[in-house]
């Protein structure tokens, strides 16, 4: 079975940083639906949450990798990738395809454990997702990985699919055995009120690391995958369009928004605010705190030195740590604070937060104002 496109290597190289991309963006997403839906999110459901957003990347890494060198051992003559139904996997009965069912397993064990444990599912709807997502990574395998490999890289076996939903199975009785011995895996909704962490900023630049680096990857692999372009320049251009990428969220789009913030940290719902009341920072104190923030490490970075832009990390992130108010060397610098956006922006209460609602009057009359409401 051909691709959807033609292979070629040049193909190959953009589907790894594609699906890489494609990981971190499917994350932030998922982190700011959280904060969205329940506002302060931390603790042990925080854990949960994270794990959540693990065990995607594993699964989307189980589906694409390792992408196959040429033919690969699962096509056949003619390029048809063999199908099977069961023992297309299991047999014959060696140590490799032990292995392969053993790690299938494994794969989804996590998806019915959390499955249980985060979204209180019953068995059959736990097996029914374990199964249709053991589906969509026989899908990616059996069509090329989506075009890199001509045809399957691995055999189309009923079995990879059986044993995925045995993995959920197992693991949703994992949680149900530890169920009351776990603290409760789902976040209640909270105002998001109160500072955020360290720990919460830091995955926010974190997912704005991974963004830039996976989209200069993908940027510099579509590069080398046109002719026009010569081998050498596309090899050599991921550093320069990751510090590009660098300079416009770090410096650019803060200057857009409303939260002065990044799109990794406006993810994780914090905002840049001044030192008085909460409410958004002046543009020009932005652009005083993320110019010598973003424009050395975009510097280094083009010139292949990013690792060495820790050192321009060090005093902020130290001054972060020390201070009570957890405000960083710049921050005290450009007369800014790190609040939520909820403090900063006028956020609203979380979207699962219950609301009372006082019943009806016996006489037919409107009911009253809840608390905090007029008119």
């Amino acid at each position: 079975m051909e691709g959807v496109v033609v292979r070629s290597p040049e193909v190959a190289d953009v589907a790894v940083p594609a699906v890489a991309l494609a990981a971190v963006l499917a994350a932030a997403c998922f982190v700011a639906r959280q904060h969205r839906r329940y506002g302060r999110v931390g603790g042990w459901s925080g854990g949960v949450g994270a794990a959540v957003v693990a065990t995607g990347c594993g699964l989307l890494a189980f589906a694409v990798w390792p992408l196959p060198d040429g033919a690969g051992p699962g096509c056949a003559a003619g390029g048809t990738p063999p199908a099977g139904g069961i023992g297309g996997t299991l047999l014959p009965p060696n140590g490799a395809a032990l292995a392969r069912a053993a790690m299938t397993t494994a794969v989804f064990l996590p998806v019915g454990l959390l499955a249980r444990h985060r979204y209180r599912s019953g068995w059959a709807r736990a097996a029914a997702l374990g199964l249709a997502l053991a589906a969509g990574v026989q899908a990616v395998q059996l069509i090329g990985l989506l075009g890199p490999a001509p045809c399957a890289h691995w055999v189309a076996a009923l079995d990879d699919v059986l044993l995925a939903g045995l993995g959920t199975l197992l693991g949703w009785s994992v949680a149900a055995a530890l169920g009351r011995r776990l603290p409760r895996g789902w976040p209640a909704a909270v105002p998001d009120l109160l500072p955020p962490s360290l720990a919460r900023r830091t995955a926010g630049h974190a997912l704005d690391l991974a963004l830039c680096w996976t989209g200069a990857a993908a940027l510099a692999a579509l590069l080398g995958a046109v002719p026009a372009i010569p081998p050498d320049a596309a090899a050599t251009a991921h550093p320069a369009v990751f510090a590009g990428l660098l300079a416009a969220l770090g410096l650019v789009v803060p200057l857009l928004r409303r939260d002065r913030c990044t799109p990794g940290r406006a993810a994780v719902h914090v905002a840049i605010s001044g030192t008085g009341p909460p409410r958004p920072a002046a543009r020009r104190r932005v652009l005083a705190r993320t110019l010598p923030f973003y424009l050395p490490i975009a510097a280094l970075a083009a010139l292949d030195l990013a690792w060495w832009s820790l050192a321009v990390l060090l005093p902020h992130v130290c001054c972060a740590v020390l201070r009570r108010d957890q405000a960083g060397l710049l921050d005290l610098l450009a007369g800014t604070r790190v609040v939520t956006r909820t403090m900063a922006v006028g956020g609203g209460l979380p979207r699962a937060m219950v609301r009372h609602i006082p019943p009806r009057p016996p006489d037919g009359s409107a009911r009253p104002a809840p608390a905090g409401r007029t008119g």
